[in-house]
């Protein structure tokens, strides 16, 4: 009677630790402390999958609510994103300022040459010489060199002109020009 009471007791210990085993595989591992922010410390870089490469609008530095002196001071309206809309009670190119825009297409008519430009909301838009943009206006367009010249106007109260001359080439599929 006593050999079967040992063997009861061991089979009832065997069942006992395989349902701790059976929990401990279930339940998830314990979170890891919150890390606190050590200033001397180098910021570690960003994983994102296999390699270590920054996300999109990512920095290393880390500037604890100061301006990041590695940002730009300006910044064009094209760094924004989205619907560039500079002038909205204007129709057509004059609403997009020059950066927003790409030219996609010089084309010769009867009429004299015509520059196709895509503007941030995907539409394509026609400008010939003298069609004015929210900050410039389009000076010549040459369709043998495939290029657009604009004036556009600076907003730099440092500058000697007020404007540059910004020549735009239409993009090819390698991402040369602009």
């Amino acid at each position: 009677m006593s050999e079967r009471k040992v063997v009861y007791a061991a089979a009832l210990f065997l069942v006992a630790l395989g349902l701790a085993f059976a929990l401990l595989a279930q339940t998830p591992p314990p979170a890891p402390p919150p890390a606190t922010p050590d200033s001397s410390a180098a910021p570690a870089a960003v994983s994102s999958g296999d390699d270590n490469m920054l996300e999109e609008g990512e920095s290393l530095y880390r500037h604890m609510g100061d301006r990041d002196p590695f940002s730009p001071l300006v910044r064009g309206a094209s760094a924004e994103g989205g619907l560039v809309k500079v002038n909205p009670g204007s129709t057509g190119l004059a609403r997009f300022t020059v950066e927003s825009c790409s030219l996609e297409a010089i084309i010769k008519t009867g009429q004299g040459t015509v520059a196709w430009f895509q503007g941030p909301d995907a539409k394509p838009y026609k400008a010939v010489a003298g069609e004015k943009f929210a900050d410039g206006v389009v000076i010549s367009i040459s369709y043998e060199d495939g290029e657009v010249v604009v004036q556009q106007e600076l907003n730099d109260p440092t500058a000697i002109k007020p404007y540059r001359d910004l020549p735009l080439k239409i993009r090819s599929q390698e991402g040369e020009g602009q």
